[in-house]
């Protein structure tokens, strides 16, 4: 628990920007009035909200008081004041960083065939406190969606020949639902997005060759902490980026 504090002692908050707690004590009688406020950048003395969430019932108890700052609030130490009853103490505020990346959609779906390029459009939200860099080049890897179930299937139905081992059989089962790395390049919208801003990305998904068609694949792309959800589709794939140029070779 921390120290008591008497009026005019110094209160330290640490934490998120939306989850700052420290801890302070009560007034031991009279209506408990709490007030805020502190220096943030561009914004000068400013208000925040926050609740107190008491460790004892009672008057006269020490405190956690939890506080809600603007998500995008830059990570560092700021200084304010917090005025408790009839107390009034200095207050510093020591902001964590943040990552917070928001996609739009929430996950995506591709159609292509095997070794095809598929352009899709997709939007960046960053709503946390440090800056998001978005690289050019990316890559993740790809299941068939029931690759699992099947390798189950396969595995406890088989008769084994002498010597196979059924784990054996079910890590090539495994295998062969694997459709391999998806390379992704950003074609538009890389470099830094900084907190509160969003960006808009086109990329290129360069499709395994390894994948089968009639097949539909999962995998995550991973941007900063985000596990992005990809689906593709290859029952109904569309054509290439190099199909297409060959259509314009022919129309000349």
């Amino acid at each position: 628990m921390a120290a008591k504090t008497k009026s005019g002692e110094a209160v330290h908050f640490r934490g998120s920007p939306d989850r700052m707690t420290g801890a302070v004590e009560l007034p031991t009688s009279g209506p408990i009035s709490l007030a805020v406020t502190l220096d943030l950048p561009k914004q000068g003395a400013a208000p925040a909200p926050f609740y107190a969430q008491p460790m004892d019932p009672g008057v006269g108890k020490e405190s956690w008081l939890r506080l809600s700052l603007p998500t995008t609030t830059l990570p560092g130490a700021y200084r304010g004041t917090i005025q408790v009853g009839d107390q009034t103490h200095v207050a510093t505020f020591e902001v964590e960083p943040r990552p917070y990346l928001r996609m739009v959609p929430g996950s995506l779906l591709l159609q292509g065939r095997p070794g095809a390029r598929v352009a899709a459009q997709l939007t960046l939200v960053n709503l946390g406190n440090v800056v998001f860099e978005v690289k050019r080049v990316h890559a993740f890897g790809i299941s068939e969606l029931d690759g699992l179930e099947r390798a189950f299937g396969q595995t406890f139905r088989a008769k084994l020949p002498a010597g196979e081992r059924r784990i054996d059989r079910f890590a090539d089962a495994l295998a062969e639902g694997h459709g391999g790395l998806v390379r992704v390049q950003i074609a538009k919208g890389a470099g830094s997005v900084a907190p509160g801003d969003s960006r808009e990305v086109a990329a290129v998904f360069k499709l395994p060759d390894r994948m089968r068609s009639g097949r539909a694949y999962a995998g995550t792309w991973p941007l900063g902490h985000v596990r992005y959800g990809v689906q593709i589709d290859t029952t109904n794939g569309l054509p290439s980026h190099e199909d297409e140029d060959e259509h314009e070779d022919e129309k000349e």
